[in-house]
């Protein structure tokens, strides 16, 4: 299965700056303590191939169900989240003009 390629900034967050667009304490805190990279390597093995669209990454999904969590929201309200959260989008790692995954898929 192929993978959504995510997380390449547009060119008005390279112009604005990480500061202005979305910024939240809490989730920069817990975004640079993490070594995201690992939780990568253990979540690579879910993305099985075969025929349809792109697959999300695992671990945009995996930070998304972490924010759902963490904020007590319900598959929908994580969507209208992630749509409408600009602190959201970043922490998942999801640029402005792409789109976000739907409640279905959360």
């Amino acid at each position: 299965m192929a993978v959504k390629r995510t997380g390449q900034m547009s060119f008005v967050e390279a112009f604005l700056g990480k500061r202005a667009v979305g910024s939240s304490g809490i989730l920069d805190r817990i975004g640079s303590l993490v070594k995201w990279y690992r939780f990568e390597k253990l979540l690579g093995g879910l993305n099985h191939g075969g025929p349809g669209h792109p697959g999300w990454p695992a671990l945009v999904l995996y930070k998304a169900l972490l924010l759902q969590s963490l904020y007590g929201l319900s598959d929908r309200e994580l969507e209208e989240a992630l749509a409408d959260r600009l602190s959201f989008r970043r922490f998942v790692g999801l640029a402005l003009d792409e789109t976000v995954p739907d409640h279905t898929v959360l």
